[in-house]
């Protein structure tokens, strides 16, 4: 995968799908993730779509730079570099998505970026009052916990944290291993990283204020089984942006997209719904329309 110098100072490491002169969709991922969490079919439904898409590693994620320990930094700062990868790409403006942490990006960067940001979708997030959308102190224990050194450990903690956020409907053991063994053989992220994109999110408070400034198309999705940002986050994050549209997906928790889009037969005999689930997953063709995103 490709590495860019950004003005920022960060080395991103960012992929792209698809061709550069359809429009852009740019991935952002969350806590404790990599842009693996965009997996490469998830990626191809949305260029089936039309689209062209980037996925790219966080600062102090993955492959792009991890900083000194004491460094600290914003969302702000984390949305800078998300328009500088633009930059970097020579792309105008392009649809930003974000789960989780990436939600808060991308609402970042749709309120100080609005000539950059042709819509913003954000999943299952919300806008840092911390009177919403607040986890358990269970979850709490489990997130604020410190990762074991040794990568299996690692994965292991991630399969057995992911059961309190993720839905049972939707939760699958053996790919929640698989994507965790994957980031930690690809960047085994230290314990230093962690807490700094903690406190970025810590550092940049209670954001309704820059929320109610957005003006860009905006769509704000959430599970109703989301227990590591309950739903009352999503739906004050979408009263929050003017104009917002605001989606819960009943049984859907704090759960990874995965990379394939399953095939729904119908009752007469075996349609295949994959083209279909692409249409639905994003519909985006010019600045006046927002991404939709149907869970599947």
């Amino acid at each position: 995968m490709p590495t860019a110098t950004l003005t920022t100072g960060i080395d991103c490491c960012y992929e792209q799908h698809g061709d550069p002169a359809d429009p852009t969709i740019v991935l952002v991922h969350g806590l404790g993730s990599q842009l693996l969490a965009w997996p490469p079919g998830f990626c191809d439904l949305l260029v089936d779509e039309g689209f062209h898409v980037v996925r790219f590693d966080n600062r102090d994620s993955g492959l792009s730079t991890c900083l000194p320990d004491g460094t600290a930094y914003t969302l702000s700062d984390m949305a800078a570099d998300a328009v500088a990868l633009l930059d970097h790409l020579g792309t105008v403006d392009a649809h930003f998505v974000g789960m989780s942490l990436g939600g808060m990006i991308v609402q970042t960067v749709a309120a100080g970026h609005p000539d950059r940001c042709r819509s913003m979708v954000s999943m299952a997030s919300n806008t840092g009052n911390r009177d919403f959308g607040r986890p358990s102190g269970e979850v709490i224990e489990a997130m604020m916990a410190e990762a074991p050194d040794d990568p299996s450990a690692r994965t292991e903690k991630e399969v057995v944290d992911n059961r309190l956020w993720c839905s049972t409907a939707w939760y699958d053991e053996d790919y929640i291993r698989a994507l965790y063994a994957a980031y930690t053989e690809r960047a085994l992220q230290p314990r230093g990283a962690f807490e700094r994109l903690w406190g970025a999110v810590v550092a940049s408070g209670n954001r309704d204020a820059q929320l109610a400034t957005i003006t860009v198309s905006s769509r704000v999705v959430h599970g109703s089984a989301d227990t590591l940002i309950p739903v009352g986050g999503g739906e004050h994050t979408a009263e929050m942006i003017p104009g917002a549209d605001f989606v819960v997906v009943e049984g859907w928790g704090h759960d990874y997209i995965r990379g394939r889009a399953k095939v729904q037969v119908d009752a007469n005999g075996g349609e295949d719904r994959t083209k279909e689930i692409a249409r639905e997953i994003s519909i985006a063709t010019d600045v006046n329309k927002i991404i939709v995103f149907t869970i599947v």
